[in-house]
């Protein structure tokens, strides 16, 4: 995919990422992207009381449905559970609307890309 400067530093500036270039002719750089979000998840559910119950559950076998992930993450039939955390909720959410790259764009997004 070809982007233009502009249009390339729009993408950057959305997915809250910084280019800098030294003063050089030759530059080797690498790019690592992190699961932010999961290991946000994860450090909820180690704090969430209530599903402490269940992790002991998993630890013993007696949960064969659930399964403790990368992260710490607890998930049910490979599905994520999310913890009744009002921002980590918003945060996914926003997320998943609002990222260029993402399955469900917003609702301008998507008018703008149907006309």
């Amino acid at each position: 995919m070809v982007y233009s400067d502009a249009s390339r530093s729009e993408e950057f500036r959305k997915l809250e990422l910084n280019i800098s270039t030294p003063e050089a002719k030759l530059m080797l750089c690498a790019l690592e992207a992190q699961p932010t979000l999961i290991k946000e998840i994860g450090v909820a559910h180690a704090t969430d009381p209530q599903l402490e119950h269940i992790r002991e559950e998993i630890l013993v076998g007696k949960a064969p449905r659930f399964m403790i992930h990368e992260y710490g993450t607890i998930r049910f039939h490979n599905r994520v559970h999310v913890p009744a955390v009002e921002a980590l909720k918003r945060k996914i959410l926003d997320e998943g609307h609002n990222i260029p790259h993402s399955m469900h764009l917003g609702g301008n997004e998507l008018y703008k890309n149907l006309k």
